[in-house]
C-alpha cells in the first residue's frame, strides 16, 4: 500500500515539473521568435536502470534518481531549469546556450555522473542527447531531435554526448 502510494506521488509530481518544463520552453521559443535568442536542451537518460530496479530493487532505483538529480542541480547553472522528464530521463533547458556550449556542458554533466560511484548503486552512466533551437522551431521537434541523439549516443555504446542532427525548418 504505502509502494503504491509513492508511486503516486512520484507521477504527479514528474507530470508536475513536466508541465512547469513545458511552460518554460513555451518561454524560450517565444523569447527565440521575438529577438532571435539562442537556447538548447539536453535530455539525460541513466543507463542500464532497468537493470537497477531489477536486480536491486525499486528503492535502490528511486536512491539513484535522487542522486543523479543532485549531481544534474550541482552542475548546471542558476538560469538553467532541471526536472525529470519521464521514467529515468531528465530534461535540462539551457537559456542563451549556443550548440557548442551546449555540447560542452553535456560532456561536463556525463562526466560527472561517471566519475564517481553512485552510493546506492555503484558505478553509473547516462547518455544524453543535445538540440538547439532552430529558425522555425517549435517544442516538439526540438525534444524529437534531442531524444533521437540520445538513443544514438545508447546504440552507440553509451555512456556518450550526442548532438542532433539539425534540420532547418522553415515557418509555415
Amino acid at each position: 500500500m504505502q509502494d503504491e502510494l509513492k508511486s503516486k506521488e512520484q507521477a504527479l509530481e514528474a507530470e508536475r515539473q513536466q508541465k512547469e518544463q513545458l511552460s518554460t520552453l513555451i518561454s524560450e521559443l517565444e523569447r527565440h521568435r521575438r529577438n532571435g535568442s539562442v537556447f538548447s536542451i539536453i535530455l539525460i537518460d541513466v543507463d542500464r536502470f532497468k537493470a537497477i530496479n531489477d536486480n536491486h530493487g525499486h528503492q535502490v532505483g528511486d536512491r539513484v534518481l535522487v542522486e543523479m538529480a543532485e549531481r544534474i542541480l550541482e552542475t548546471t547553472r542558476d538560469a538553467d531549469t532541471v526536472g525529470r522528464w519521464g521514467g529515468e530521463e531528465f530534461l535540462i533547458i539551457c537559456p542563451d546556450a549556443p550548440p557548442h556550449a551546449a555540447v560542452l556542458f553535456a560532456e561536463r554533466l556525463r562526466r560527472t555522473v561517471s566519475e564517481q560511484p553512485f552510493q546506492a548503486a555503484g558505478a553509473m552512466t547516462a547518455s544524453l542527447g543535445v538540440a538547439s533551437v532552430q529558425p522555425g522551431d517549435t517544442i516538439h521537434g526540438m525534444i524529437s531531435r534531442a531524444d533521437q541523439a540520445l538513443y544514438r549516443g545508447k546504440n552507440n555504446g553509451r555512456d556518450r554526448v550526442e548532438y542532433a542532427e539539425e534540420v532547418l525548418v522553415t515557418p509555415p
